[in-house]
């Protein structure tokens, strides 16, 4: 008779959380400005230096183009401006986070990338409520990290829209209109 499975043993971890190994959660650290971040060690493909991209007209602000990874072409997001921080020039620190969202792979700009952290499952606290903004609906929770604060992102909440219709062109679209035309 085989032995009786607990709800512990019912549990799998869903893609928007880390991977549990017993009772420590895996990140990849990276800053953007001043702030920690870090996503789920099993949401990252892996780590890139800056190469060439692709704009693309008519796209989201925070969408700065494509770039080509071995054969594959992936959308490349800046998280300085998906988060409304200023910008800031791409330098020796700078890299793109590639990382795996449902089906799709996007990279993620940013400052510095960090560190690997091993975090205890009961160190991760909830978001705080009462916020809102495109970050604080990424944010799967925080972590103290000495004196320290690393704010875990969510991938699927943070790159979800980016299979949205482009916005048409229009004032605040961020759209050039065509020369001799205003929009």
């Amino acid at each position: 008779m085989a032995p009786a499975k607990t709800q512990a043993d019912a549990r799998t971890p869903s893609p928007d959380q880390p991977r549990a190994d017993g009772r420590l959660l895996q990140f990849v650290g990276f800053r953007l400005d001043r702030s920690d971040y870090a996503v789920a060690i099993r949401r990252v493909q892996e780590i890139i230096l800056m190469t060439p991209i692709t704009r693309l007209p008519q796209t989201p602000a925070e969408v700065e183009g494509l770039i080509n990874l071995r054969g594959s072409v992936l959308p490349v997001v800046n998280l300085r401006t998906r988060f409304g921080l200023p910008p800031r020039e791409f330098d020796d620190e700078t890299r793109i986070v590639v990382v795996n969202v449902g089906s799709r792979t996007v990279g993620l700009i940013v400052d510095a990338v960090s560190q690997v952290m091993r975090v205890a499952e009961d160190q991760v606290q909830p978001p705080p409520p009462g916020v809102a903004s495109v970050a604080v609906s990424a944010i799967s929770g925080l972590v103290k990290e000495g004196d320290r604060l690393v704010i875990t992102l969510d991938v699927d909440r943070l790159c979800g829209d980016l299979d949205a219709e482009p916005m048409p062109a229009g004032p605040g679209s961020g759209a050039v209109p065509e020369p001799g035309r205003t929009p």
